[in-house]
C-alpha cells in the first residue's frame, strides 16, 4: 500500500476521531465569537478591563482576568496550529504549589502540547498579552489528576522532570499566568529541513505517549496524526532541496525519517485499540507491517486488535508470526512500554498487562495462541462430555424400557 493510499484510507477508516478534533476546533470558535460579541456590548471600547474575571466559556469553567492588554490594534489573534511562544506557570488553585512553570516555550496551538486550558486560552489573547486564569477540573488534569513522581509530559522534553507536589484530585482546580509573547503561522512541512522534521514529529509523538498513558487515547491519536503530518514523505520536501538552499537528505536520513513514521503509526495502532476503533488501528498496524513484514510488536498489537474483532484464525496467526519474529529478543516487549505507561484500574491496559509486555515477545504471543485456543479445547470437551451423558441416558433409558417389558408379561 503507498502512504498516499494508506492516508486515504486513513482518514475515511478514522472519521470519528477527526470528527471529535472539529468540535474541539469548533467550540474554540463559538468561545471566540462570544467573546467578540461581548466586547461589542461594551461601553468602554477605548481599553480593556483589567481588573474583572471573565467567562471565557460562559459556563464558569474557565475563568480569565486580564494583568496586561496586549497588542489589540490589528485585532489579530494566533489560529489553530500557529507556533506560539508563551510563558506560564500553573499553581494549584488557592495555593503556592507550583504545578509546572515554562519560560518562552515554542508550543503549536491546538494541538494539546499544554494542558487544554491554557490551549484554549491562548487562542483568545492578543500577542503580548498576559492573563491570569482559573480552570476547572476537565480543563487541567481531568478525572485521572496527578499524583508525586508522574510525568508532567512537558513538551520537548521527552524525559521531563516528576511532578513532587500534592495529589492533584479529579476535582482539583488550577490556576496559571500565561503571557504570550509572538505567534507565526506553522510554515509548510516541505520547506523545513529534514532535522526540524523529525524533532517536531518526535516531540508529537512523545506527548501522544504521555496522553496515552493518562488514558485519553483520542487525544494521543490527535497528536500522532499531526506527527504523521509532518513525517510524511512528501513530493519536494525530503526528496529535494528545502527552501533553505540545504543539499537532498542522505539515506541515513530517509530511512531514519521512515522508522520513526513507523514508530508513531505502531503506537496509534495501539492508542485506536484502546479507543475501540479496531478497523483505524488495523489500517495503522498494517502499514508498519507492509515495511517491517517481522515487526514483532506490529504482529503482537495486530493479534490483539483481530481477536478484538472477533478474527480469532487471523488472530492465532499473527499470534504466530510475533513469536516467530522473536523467539529469544525481549527488546520488542521492552520498547512496548512507551506508550504503555500509566495504567489504570478496570483498564484493559491494565498492571497485569503491562507485567506481560514485560515478558518476551514469544511468551506474550505463545499465551495469546492459548488463550485463542481455549475455545475450541472447551467446546471439544463439552463436546465429549455431551456425549458420554447422552449414551448413559440412553442406558438408562433401555433398561427402563426392558423391564417395563418384563413386568407386562
Amino acid at each position: 500500500m503507498s502512504e498516499g493510499e494508506g492516508t486515504l484510507v486513513d482518514k475515511s477508516e478514522s472519521s470519528s476521531f477527526e470528527d471529535l478534533a472539529a468540535a474541539a476546533a469548533q467550540e474554540i470558535e463559538e468561545a471566540k465569537l462570544a467573546e467578540a460579541a461581548a466586547a461589542k456590548d461594551k461601553t468602554d471600547t477605548d481599553e480593556t478591563k483589567t481588573d474583572e474575571w471573565q467567562d471565557v466559556l460562559g459556563s464558569g469553567a474557565l475563568l480569565k482576568k486580564i494583568l496586561k492588554v496586549g497588542e489589540e490594534s490589528n485585532g489579530l489573534r494566533p489560529h489553530r496550529s500557529d507556533i506560539c511562544r508563551i510563558s506560564y506557570e500553573v499553581k494549584i488553585k488557592d495555593t503556592n504549589h507550583v504545578v509546572e512553570k515554562r519560560d518562552h516555550v515554542k508550543i503549536y496551538l491546538g494541538d494539546n502540547e499544554i494542558l487544554q486550558g491554557l490551549d484554549l486560552a491562548v487562542t483568545m489573547m492578543y500577542k503580548g498579552e498576559e492573563c491570569i486564569l482559573q480552570m476547572a477540573p476537565r480543563f487541567g488534569y481531568g478525572e485521572t489528576g496527578l499524583k508525586p513522581g508522574e510525568s508532567l509530559g512537558l513538551i520537548g522534553e521527552i524525559d521531563g522532570p516528576k511532578y513532587d507536589g500534592p495529589v492533584i484530585d479529579a476535582d482539583t482546580w488550577l490556576e496559571a499566568r500565561v503571557e504570550l509573547h509572538d505567534c507565526a503561522e506553522e510554515p509548510e512541512h516541505e520547506t523545513l529541513p529534514i532535522a526540524e522534521r523529525m524533532e517536531t514529529g518526535i516531540r508529537r509523538r512523545a506527548r501522544g505517549n504521555w496522553w496515552y498513558g493518562r488514558g485519553e487515547p483520542t487525544l494521543a491519536v490527535q497528536l500522532y496524526r499531526r506527527a504523521l503530518d509532518v513525517l510524511d514523505e512528501a513530493d519536494g520536501g525530503i526528496t529535494t532541496p528545502t527552501a533553505s538552499g540545504e543539499m537532498p537528505p542522505t539515506s541515513d536520513e530517509l530511512q531514519a525519517l521512515l522508522e520513526e513514521r513507523l514508530r508513531v503509526h505502531n503506537n496509534m495502532a495501539a492508542a485506536q485499540l484502546k479507543a475501540g476503533a479496531y478497523e483505524a488501528a488495523l489500517q495503522a498496524v498494517t502499514r508498519v507491517l507492509t515495511c517491517q513484514p517481522k515487526n514483532a510488536k506490529a504482529l503482537y498489537r495486530k493479534s490483539r486488535i483481530l481477536s478484538s474483532m472477533g478474527r480469532n484464525s487471523e488472530a492465532l496467526e499473527a499470534a504466530r508470526a510475533a513469536a516467530a519474529a522473536a523467539p529469544e529478543d525481549p527488546g520488542p516487549a521492552r520498547n512496548s512500554s512507551d506508550v504503555n505507561k500509566g495504567p489504570h484500574e478496570n483498564d484493559p491496559w491494565n498492571e497485569s498487562w503491562l507485567n506481560e509486555c514485560l515478558a518476551p515477545t514469544n511468551l506474550r504471543a505463545l499465551r495469546l495462541i492459548r488463550n485463542l485456543a481455549e475455545p475450541r479445547l472447551v467446546h471439544f470437551e463439552m463436546f465429549v462430555w455431551g456425549s458420554i451423558l447422552l449414551s448413559f441416558l440412553m442406558g438408562v433409558a433401555s433398561v427402563l424400557v426392558y423391564r417395563y417389558k418384563i413386568q407386562a408379561h
